[in-house]
């Protein structure tokens, strides 16, 4: 009896293990004009509590622009990240989406959005330099049917991916 609760179990929560993650670009919400920095700063990294991987990426990718990380500098970068809770434009469909995943047993995926916010803002003795916030959003589809895809597309790797292409984009605007 043991066992076929174990595999039971099992089977009911297959389909939401298997996920596929779908990268879109990140799009810039808002910028304050950067003045020229210089190389030394200090870095400070904000919310990445559950992401060490990617803050890890993403200050390897920093530190490759150009950057030194001087913990006396007195010019700081800030690298804020949020989750955002996710608003669907029609609630209805998503929940009707969920109802048809469950009752498939994940043959119809369910489509979920993740969205986080990041920062990037650069100061010197608390006056402002300059900085840029971005969001960053990632689709997802959940359920047996994505099985084939799930390793071409693991949403750890495409919100790798966001990240550092958010580095990207700072870089760019300046």
């Amino acid at each position: 009896m043991n066992k076929f609760r174990i595999i039971f179990y099992s089977l009911l929560f297959l389909p939401i293990l298997q996920c596929a993650g779908i990268y879109n670009k990140p799009f810039l919400v808002k910028k304050q004009s950067v003045e020229p920095i210089p190389k030394n700063i200090r870095l400070e990294f904000t919310g990445f509590y559950f992401y060490n991987k990617e803050l890890q990426l993403l200050e390897s990718q920093i530190l490759q622009t150009g950057f030194v990380e001087t913990p006396s500098s007195p010019l700081l970068l800030e690298v804020i990240l949020e989750e955002k809770e996710v608003n669907y434009k029609y609630r209805f469909l998503h929940a009707a989406n969920f109802v048809a995943s469950l009752f498939t047993i994940g043959v119809i995926p369910y489509y979920t959005i993740t969205q986080h916010k990041i920062t990037y803002r650069f100061s010197e003795n608390a006056k402002l330099l300059g900085s840029s916030t971005q969001i960053l959003e990632l689709d997802q589809l959940r359920g047996l049917s994505m099985l084939p895809v799930t390793y071409f597309f693991w949403p750890s790797t495409a919100f790798d991916k966001s990240i550092l292409d958010s580095w990207k984009i700072h870089e760019e605007i300046k």
